[in-house]
């Protein structure tokens, strides 16, 4: 299928109408690559689901993002801090592992899982708005962070805003790119939760986080992992579906682990030394212990257990 033709659906008007015409000269304009389904660079996983788009709207430096092994993170836009850790964690060891990662740039989980995906590897961006609408407005940095280390996908035409049925189709187009699914936290009426059937009525393996029994936003991980879904805590969990090797060598060459090398070392003192701020190193501390990799002294410094 031809651009002009896969447009004239997308717009319903003629192939060789002015609205079709105008359409691919804004997108020339903002830098949009318009890729339609026979276009070799088409996502060969996200043209073999049942309904995929006939036509993708991509913004990125790293457009072959797309053509690469990619796992997506996905869950509550009310994230707990727990939640939050453990998505970048996972994030970021997959990451490392050169796995890219696939969210929604919603709050919470999507947000987290797409800002340490930047850092170390790629990420992709699936928007449930026309590819030039940045929603929420909260989010336009780590938009650029996407572009920057990956790609924004959209299937909706230039302009078109948020509805609630965007997030539904969005939630099919992260599925498809995905070999495999993560759900971090999630309650029963979590989005998180349409894209894990979306993945699993297109065979894709779904993956989730336990939780605290008394968290509603546990309720739904929980659910998914009573109905077959594997337990998840490291990226290792999820590659080993996959045939790959633990990815736990890779870990110890994080800056923070190579500081403690030279002792114990607290909060504050390693993000004086790094530079970087607390929160964002304590978030990292949390995910190292969570992983056996660091644990506190009686003093509340930090050490090595490798």
């Amino acid at each position: 299928m031809k651009l002009e033709e896969a447009l004239s659906k997308i717009l319903n008007r003629p192939p060789d109408s002015k609205d079709v015409r105008n359409e691919i000269k804004k997108c020339e304009d903002l830098g949009i690559e318009l890729i339609p389904i026979e276009d070799e660079r088409y996502p060969s996983s996200l043209a073999q689901i049942k309904d995929p788009p006939l036509l993708l709207y991509v913004k990125g430096k790293r457009m072959d993002a797309l053509g690469k092994f990619a796992i997506a993170i996905v869950g509550s836009r009310m994230a707990t801090s727990y939640g939050r850790n453990v998505a970048a964690k996972l994030s970021t060891e997959l990451s490392r592992s050169g796995v890219v990662i696939v969210s929604g740039l919603a709050h919470g989980i999507d947000s987290v899982a797409h800002e340490e995906a930047s850092k170390y590897g790629l990420t992709i961006g699936v928007l449930g708005t026309g590819i030039d609408i940045v929603y929420p407005r909260s989010k336009d940095t780590v938009f650029q962070k996407v572009m920057e280390n990956g790609c924004l996908v959209s299937e909706f035409p230039l302009g078109t805003m948020p509805a609630k049925w965007t997030f539904p189709k969005r939630n099919r187009i992260i599925a498809g790119l995905s070999m495999g699914i993560i759900v971090v936290e999630a309650s029963t009426k979590s989005g998180s939760l349409i894209t894990a059937r979306l993945g699993l009525e297109e065979g894709r393996e779904i993956f989730a986080v336990p939780g605290s029994i008394f968290s509603p936003t546990s309720e739904g991980t929980i659910n998914l992992i009573k109905h077959g879904a594997k337990c998840v805590t490291s990226a290792e969990d999820v590659l080993e579906e996959f045939g790959y090797v633990s990815v736990k060598s890779s870990i110890p060459e994080d800056p923070i682990l190579d500081l403690l090398k030279g002792g114990p070392k607290s909060l504050e003192e390693i993000a004086i030394y790094l530079g970087v701020g607390v929160n964002e190193v304590n978030s990292r501390l949390t995910a190292f212990e969570i992983d056996g990799i660091v644990s506190k002294d009686f003093t509340d410094r930090f050490k090595l257990n490798l």
